[in-house]
C-alpha cells in the first residue's frame, strides 16, 4: 500500500505531469524554446545519479523509511520553491537540485529496496502490484493537471503538488511502513507461505552475497541491465516531456492529448500484473523482449501518427511496453546482485544509464526546435529499443524457471 502510493503521487507528480509544464514553462522563462527546459530534467537525473550510490548503500545497511521521510520533505519544498522560480536559473537549480535529490529519496530506489526484502518467490508480482499505482497516476494525471494548469496557472499548480506531497504522503509512510517483515514478527513472503511451500526454499547464493562495486561493473549482467533500461528511461523520459507537446503540434486538441496519455498509464496498469506474472514463472528474458518491442513499435507509429487514432493505437502499445520498465528494472537486479546488495546495485547502475538519460529528453528537443517536429526524434528512439534486445542475452531468467534449474543442479 505504501508503495503503491508512493508511485502513485511522487512518479504521478515529477513524470506523468511534467509535459504538461513544459509549454508553460518554455513561455515563461525562455521565450518558448523547450531545448533548455528540457536540460533541467536531465540535470536532475545527474544529481540523482551522483548521490544514488551513497543512498543505496545507505538502505542497504539502514532504514529505507527515513530515507522517504527526508525525500518527501525536499519534493515539498521542491515544489514549493518551483512555484516561485523567475528565470531559467533559478528554475535549474530547483529542479536539478531539489528534485534530483528529492526523487532519489523518495524515488523507486528505496522502496523497491523494501518490497525485496519481503517477497522472493512472488517478487516479480509484489514489484509489479508495487509500481501499479504510477500507472493509475499516468491514466489520471495528465486530464487533471491539464485542467488545474489551465484554471489556476502552473505556479499554483505546483503549490498544490507541495501540499499534496507533504500531507499526504508524508502521514503514510510516518505510519505504515515497514522496512522488513521482521518488524512485524514475519518472514520473507510471509509463515504460510514458507510452511505450505517447503520444497521451493532452495537457498539462493547469489541472494546473501555482498557485491562490491568494482565486482558488479566487472559482471556482463550488470553492465547489460543498465544499457537495456537506460535506453528505456531514456525513452521514457523523452515520451513524458515531449509527447504531449508533439500530439498538439499535429493538431490534437490538449484535452484530446491528455486523453492519449492517460492511455497509456491505463494500459501501463494493465500491464503490470501480466509483467508480474511473467517475471515469476518465465524469468526476465521473455519479459523484457516484450516491453522493448512494444516500445519500440509503439514509437515508429508515434513518429508517423497524424491524428488520434494512431495515437491512441501507439499509446497502448507503449502503455503496455512501458509497464515492465519499473518491476523488470528491481526484478533483473534483484536477481543477478541479490537482496544484500541490492540498493548498492540499483544506486551504481545509474552511472550506466546517466548518459543515455542525459541525452534523449534535450536531443528531442532540440531536434524539435530545429525541425518543428518531433517525428525523427521518435525514431532514433524507436532504433535505440532494438539495439536494445541484445541485453536479455547477458542475463540469468530468475523466477521459477532459474529457481528450478538451480534445484535441479543441486540434485546433480
Amino acid at each position: 500500500m505504501v508503495a503503491g502510493t508512493l508511485s502513485f503521487l511522487g512518479t504521478g507528480f515529477y513524470s506523468y505531469s511534467r509535459g504538461i509544464f513544459l509549454p508553460s514553462l518554455a513561455e515563461t522563462l525562455d521565450n518558448g524554446e523547450r531545448f533548455n527546459i528540457s536540460m533541467g530534467f536531465s540535470l536532475a537525473a545527474v544529481t540523482g545519479a551522483l548521490i544514488a550510490p551513497y543512498i543505496g548503500k545507505i538502505i542497504d545497511r539502514g532504514s529505507p523509511r527515513k530515507v522517504m521521510l527526508i525525500g518527501i520533505g525536499i519534493m515539498a519544498a521542491a515544489y514549493l520553491s518551483l512555484a516561485n522560480v523567475a528565470s531559467l536559473l533559478q528554475y535549474y537549480l530547483v529542479v536539478s537540485l531539489g528534485m534530483g535529490l528529492g526523487m532519489a529519496c523518495m524515488g523507486g530506489l528505496s522502496w523497491h529496496r523494501s518490497v525485496i526484502s519481503w517477497f522472493d518467490h512472488w517478487r516479480g508480482r509484489a514489484i509489479a502490484f508495487s509500481v501499479l499505482g504510477a500507472s493509475l497516476a499516468g491514466i489520471m494525471m495528465p486530464p487533471l493537471v491539464t485542467t488545474l494548469v489551465a484554471e489556476y496557472g502552473w505556479r499554483t499548480t505546483y503549490i498544490i503538488f507541495a501540499a499534496t506531497t507533504a500531507f499526504a504522503l508524508f502521514p503514510v509512510v510516518f505510519l505504515y511502513m515497514k522496512d522488513h517483515p521482521s518488524e512485524v514478527g514475519d518472514v520473507r513472503d510471509g509463515h504460510s507461505y514458507v510452511n505450505a511451500n517447503p520444497l521451493e526454499m532452495v537457498e539462493i547464493v547469489e541472494d546473501s552475497r555482498e557485491w562490491t562495486i568494482g565486482e558488479m561493473y566487472r559482471s556482463r549482467a550488470f553492465w547489460s541491465i543498465g544499457i537495456m533500461f537506460g535506453a528505456m528511461t531514456c525513452v521514457f523520459s523523452a515520451v513524458m516531456l515531449h509527447l504531449f507537446g508533439h500530439l498538439t503540434d499535429i493538431g490534437l486538441e490538449q484535452s484530446t492529448a491528455a486523453l492519449i496519455l492517460s492511455c497509456i498509464g491505463l494500459f501501463a496498469a494493465i500491464g503490470k500484473p501480466v509483467v508480474g506474472w511473467l517475471c515469476d514463472y518465465l524469468g526476465a528474458r521473455i519479459s523484457i523482449w516484450l516491453a522493448l518491442i512494444c516500445q519500440g513499435s509503439a514509437l515508429l507509429i508515434f513518429s508517423v501518427a497524424s491524428g488520434a487514432m494512431l495515437s491512441f493505437i501507439a499509446a497502448c502499445l507503449y502503455g503496455f511496453g512501458l509497464s515492465g520498465m519499473s518491476p523488470l528494472r528491481t526484478f533483473s537486479i534483484s536477481t543477478a546482485i541479490g537482496s544484500k546488495s541490492f540498493g548498492a546495485a540499483t544506486g551504481a547502475i545509474r552511472f550506466i544509464e546517466l548518459p543515455f538519460i542525459l541525452s534523449a529528453s534535450p536531443i528531442a528537443g532540440f531536434i524539435y526546435d530545429t525541425t518543428g517536429s518531433y517525428k525523427m526524434a521518435f525514431l532514433i528512439l524507436s532504433g535505440l529499443m532494438l539495439v536494445a534486445c541484445i541485453g536479455p542475452l547477458f542475463i540469468s531468467d530468475g523466477g521459477r524457471r532459474g529457481r528450478n534449474k538451480r534445484m535441479q543442479e543441486l540434485a546433480g
